[in-house]
């Protein structure tokens, strides 16, 4: 179901491509998916930061979040699109973090996402084709199986990535969130007037 972030699929032969890689299945279906997303919802640990934290002699914990994810989530709401973060953690950096890029839908401490990514949509009047999630892990499969663009990053567990559409080139936390708005920001022709606050 996926298109492999890699160009050949493990366990083909050299110059085999996968089916997956080509038409429909690919390019024009990932666009015609892109194209309707109106909210992009994700994951924390593992997605929007790394799939690992430090715990620090204190109690307090040391977290790694990509830059570029950052620009990512500031250039797909200056683009008009929703963005919200579903952890199944409760995290003080992570508050502090969704502060720092203005993500208002912060729902932490969840174990089952569905619920919470229904209200979500049902908030902002849309439908699941119109909304994109990214994860990594077991507990994202529910939201993956009923989204309109349902995205695994590089280093998701395989039941993750078999349930995607897409699969990013780069790992959770290390820019895989930047990829997935890019090109929906592109397929949609909103990449370049998102960027103009910047160049």
């Amino acid at each position: 179901m996926a298109e492999s972030a890699e160009s050949l699929v493990p366990g083909k032969e050299a110059g085999e491509e996968s089916a997956k890689e080509s038409g429909k299945e690919a390019g024009i279906d990932l666009e015609a998916r892109s194209r309707r997303i109106r909210l992009i919802a994700m994951d924390v640990d593992g997605v929007l930061s790394e799939s690992r934290f430090i715990y620090m002699e204190g109690g307090g914990e040391a977290r790694i979040f990509s830059i570029k994810d950052g620009m990512g989530i500031a250039l797909a709401r200056l683009a008009g699109l929703e963005v919200a973060l579903i952890s199944g953690r409760e995290s003080v950096i992570v508050a502090r973090r969704a502060a720092e890029l203005h993500i208002t839908d912060v729902y932490q401490g969840v174990i089952r996402k569905l619920g919470t990514f229904s209200q979500l949509i049902g908030k902002y009047g849309l439908d699941k084709e119109q909304a994109c999630y990214i994860g990594d892990d077991i507990n994202d499969l529910p939201i993956l199986r009923e989204v309109g663009l349902a995205v695994a990053v590089a280093d998701a567990v395989e039941e993750v990535k078999q349930a995607a559409h897409y699969v990013t080139h780069a790992p959770g936390g290390g820019g895989a969130v930047r990829e997935i708005i890019d090109r929906i920001l592109r397929f949609q022709n909103l990449y370049d007037d998102a960027i103009k606050v910047f160049v």
